[in-house]
């Protein structure tokens, strides 16, 4: 792969990657991807399994694969690898405890200890770990460790962080916290790659990229991922990449083809609640 510097956008061009399978052959893992992001951006990547979307992050946050071919800025990421959260928080936790695991991040930086005490404990006040910075990770909850882990890599203060379905195995609750905390970081400037499958995380207004086999089949809003263009029917983006629509996506779908609901669709609970209440049953 060929490196080229720039302050600016982080950029793969015409970039491949194939994975050899047991029999011999030869199949796709990206295939002359061209992707872009830019400073302090959030992109959510979506597809089903094996459709590219981690091979993609992974190149994003700047680790290595083998047999990368294509043109690569890092840009505004820089040189080193950018923090990357996985869906098990277990796999990437070095210390005993939270406070621990931040100040040891901090330490890789080479700050003074005092500087080193002092943003410990702004970085756990921030995620939200304070009362629970002494607690060894037996006592805490996945959902806990997930934020801890997110805690260490903020403290890098890296310009990008990637979290690869970082939510995937929690329960609601600690899925939100993680997701909050993502969109804390990306208010303070920090770019997010955000890998999912739970298309409910997607907001309607931010940016959607869709793989399937290991190309780009969509790059939009959330709003047109999944729903498509107002004037179009048949499957939305989202379904034709092999995804199932969220529940409330599908209903305001419906609706719509009930002639009961037009577009714009309704995205908060607030909004839900009055479209809802102005809808009249059909007697049967």
């Amino acid at each position: 792969m060929t490196y080229i510097n720039s302050s600016e956008s982080l950029v793969l061009q015409d970039v491949s990657i194939d994975r050899i399978l047991e029999n011999g052959q030869i199949v796709p893992r990206l295939q002359q991807l061209d992707f872009a992001l830019a400073p302090g951006e959030w992109v959510n990547l979506a597809g089903v399994n094996g459709s590219g979307k981690s091979s993609l992050a992974r190149l994003l946050a700047g680790l290595t694969i083998e047999g990368v071919r294509g043109t690569w800025s890092r840009g505004f990421a820089g040189n080193r690898p950018s923090p990357y959260i996985m869906q098990h928080p277990d796999a990437q936790l070095f210390a005993e405890t939270p406070r621990e695991e931040v100040r040891f991040a901090l330490e890789w930086r080479r700050l003074e200890p005092d500087m080193i005490m002092q943003l410990t404990e702004e970085i756990l006040a921030f995620t939200g770990l304070t009362a629970i910075g002494d607690t060894p990770w037996e006592h805490l909850s996945g959902g806990q460790r997930q934020l801890a882990a997110v805690a260490a890599a903020s403290a890098g203060e890296s310009p990008l962080i990637v979290f690869d379905e970082a939510t995937s195995m929690l329960d609601e609750q600690s899925m939100q916290l993680v997701y909050r905390l993502a969109r804390k970081l990306n208010e303070r400037g920090t770019a997010v790659v955000w890998v999912t499958q739970r298309l409910q995380e997607i907001e309607a207004s931010s940016r959607v990229a869709a793989l399937t086999e290991g190309q780009i089949v969509f790059d939009g809003t959330g709003h047109a991922f999944l729903y498509g263009a107002d004037d179009e029917t048949g499957l939305t983006p989202c379904q034709a990449c092999g995804l199932r629509l969220p529940y409330l996506s599908a209903l305001a779908l419906e609706l719509g083809r009930l002639g009961k609901l037009q577009p714009p669709y309704p995205e908060t609970p607030e909004e839900w609640e009055a479209v809802l209440q102005g809808i009249v049953a059909v007697p049967v």
